[in-house]
């Protein structure tokens, strides 16, 4: 029965194992047990490395055994030596220990099924500390689990006997219990290479498992079938194309990916469920023309997005267009969420590869999201796969979930780089303009550039300097706010807080610019902000309904964002509107206990006369 629990438990092992592995190894100080800190050959009983195996990528190989396990193939997790080590032994097996040794075998490798705790593999390594060694501890553990198996259950079968192992014969001890409720089955199987030997604990349902588990123990030189590799970076042509679910199955030619989504049990967004969450576009995945105007305009694209039943793991596929190439492209995103979110860049584990990436997390109310970013470049199309959840090992779970759907890329060479297709193209970028920021005097502010004005007596409020409106940004009052260290502030990706006047700490009316070096639509902007703000108030647990309208503004009919949220019982309306020049963008909000309040402190804002 304790295997039996041990099969249901063994995922929850493995995630402690994995956790603090990942947390410096802090916590535990386990005697004898720290594998990759000690030389095992000093160690009371000498245990040299040359018999010891070493997991690679999910990939195991002990050459002096002659044994592998490809947890690729397979779809097997495979928990290394080193990953082990910090556990404190949870095997039921009695230890033949003898003297002052306090651990006479090594923990080489556990495996288990990705799919489930149907399965599950083990290797330890002994050394031999006397004559016959090891034909002793196979008569003591078998009469062991005579004891605890044919003791307990009516139903058990406990016997020695030889199973076939890379072509070899060797002894095993055999365990079944075939009762109305309970099946298991169980396999120890020896083998010795000389003064060392080796015990291989196999678990299943039945015996169809542990044959299939010992059929994917083969010699390190055998050749299994490797998936296609996949082509991370293509510098030629690609032809665009979108996604497509069908039944179950999410498929992308143009990045050669597939994701079963009914083998994992994951669940598709559809199309307006992606746009309510990620930001609205005016694509239509039916009609590639539109995808292709909504990346023209420097916005992106998202192919896919599935989560688990629990909503513990969430995946997602981003497609944008850039002239960038891929290294500038994730620099720039980087530079972006390390404001937010403190990211840092990371080497991902993607198909066997190890490409450059991007980590961050994700605080909410009520816990934390990990998240992990890989970049693919296509042509001029550059692909982020998002991967995270609420548990540590979700973003490389998430991974693990991608397939190669073939190993071709679809190079097109009738593409032409012709007006059409290029980028922005949707949207007329104005140079002829100078970079400047406001001036604030005897109350009144004006920025020439955007050509805006505000006098705090129109409503009786009250405009801060400069330093109270980005303390954020500097809180030591060494920055003198001039133009240079404010480009400075814009080129690193950051808002300024150009004007910023409150009444009484209540309302508040705020003028922000921003430099935008990939999105230069202004309708695309302001859907991004709306996802951006939708984000913030979710990660804090408050509802908050945000919608895109149109009102005269500067004497002109323009977009305006609203939102109303309910916080501690007490309302907050904002206003936000938005302006464009060359690739700064200005975003004039206003935050009020009623709607009316914020609409009359945006149209305190006048144009400048000329």
């Amino acid at each position: 029965m304790k295997r039996i629990l041990k099969l249901i438990i063994i995922w929850l092992i493995t995630v402690i194992i994995l956790l603090v592995s990942g947390c410096g190894n802090k916590s535990k100080k386990v005697e004898n047990t720290d594998l990759g800190n000690t030389d095992l050959e000093n160690t009371d009983l000498e245990y040299s490395n040359l018999y010891l195996g070493e997991v690679n990528k999910d990939i195991y190989v002990n050459k002096m055994f002659q044994l592998k396990l490809n947890g690729k193939v397979h779809d097997m997790y495979v928990i290394s030596r080193e990953e082990l080590g910090d556990m404190k032994e949870y095997s039921d097996t009695d230890s033949i220990q003898t003297g002052k040794d306090k651990k006479n075998y090594v923990n080489d490798m556990e495996a288990f099924d990705k799919s489930g705790a149907h399965r599950y593999v083990s290797i330890k390594i002994y050394r031999e500390i006397e004559e016959k060694g090891m034909e002793k501890y196979i008569e003591t553990e078998l009469q062991k689990q005579k004891k605890e198996y044919e003791g307990e259950y009516d139903n058990a079968e406990v016997k020695l006997s030889t199973q076939t192992l890379t072509d070899k014969e060797v002894q095993s001890i055999d365990i079944r219990l075939n009762g109305e409720k309970i099946e298991y089955a169980e396999s120890i199987l020896y083998m010795k290479v000389d003064d060392y030997f080796i015990e291989i604990k196999v678990e299943g349902k039945n015996s169809k498992d542990i044959q299939e588990v010992l059929s994917m123990l083969v010699k390190p030189d055998y050749e299994e079938h490797v998936e296609p590799k996949y082509i991370f970076d293509v510098d030629a042509n690609v032809k665009l194309s979108v996604g497509e679910v069908e039944n179950g199955i999410y498929t992308n030619k143009m990045l050669n990916l597939k994701v079963d989504g009914k083998a994992n049990d994951l669940r598709f967004r559809n199309d307006e469920e992606i746009k309510d969450k990620f930001g609205y576009n005016d694509s239509n995945r039916a009609d590639i023309e539109s995808v292709k105007e909504v990346l023209n305009k420097g916005d992106y694209f998202v192919d896919m997005h599935a989560t688990t039943p629990d909503n513990k793991l969430a995946i997602a596929i981003f497609v944008y267009k850039s002239e960038y190439d891929l290294n500038t492209f994730l620099e720039k995103e980087l530079n972006k969420l390390k404001k937010e979110f403190n990211a840092s860049k990371k080497t991902i584990e993607l198909f066997g590869e190890e490409i450059p990436g991007i980590e961050f997390t994700k605080v909410y109310y009520d816990g934390t999201a990990t998240v992990d970013l890989a970049f693919i470049k296509r042509g001029k199309y550059i692909t982020i796969i998002s991967s995270g959840g609420e548990y540590l090992l979700a973003p490389k779970d998430g991974f693990k979930l991608f397939e190669v759907l073939d190993n071709q890329v679809e190079i097109d060479s009738d593409e032409t780089t012709d007006s059409s297709e290029s980028i922005n193209e949707g949207e007329e970028v104005d140079n002829n303009f100078e970079f400047s920021i406001g001036e604030i005097n005897n109350g009144i502010y004006t920025n020439k550039m955007f050509g805006i004005r505000f006098d705090e007596k129109t409503l009786g409020m009250k405009i801060k300097s400069r330093e109270e409106a980005n303390i954020k940004y500097d809180n030591t009052g060494e920055k003198k706010w001039d133009i240079n260290e404010v480009s400075e502030i814009l080129d690193n990706g950051d808002k300024f807080v150009d004007m910023y006047a409150d009444i009484e700490n209540k309302s508040i009316l705020s003028v922000s610019i921003k430099k935008e070096d990939t999105l230069k639509d202004l309708d695309s902007y302001i859907n991004r902000q709306m996802a951006g703000l939708k984000d913030i108030y979710n990660m804090k647990g408050e509802y908050v309904e945000i919608k895109k309208d149109k009102d005269e503004f500067l004497g002109e009919t323009r977009t305006y964002i609203s939102l109303h949220a309910n916080i501690y019982g007490q309302d907050l309306y904002e206003r936000a509107v938005y302006l464009k020049v060359g690739n700064y963008f200005a975003e004039i909000s206003a935050f009020a206990g009623d709607e009316l309040s914020a609409k009359q402190m945006i149209d305190a804002i006048s144009k400048i006369e000329e």
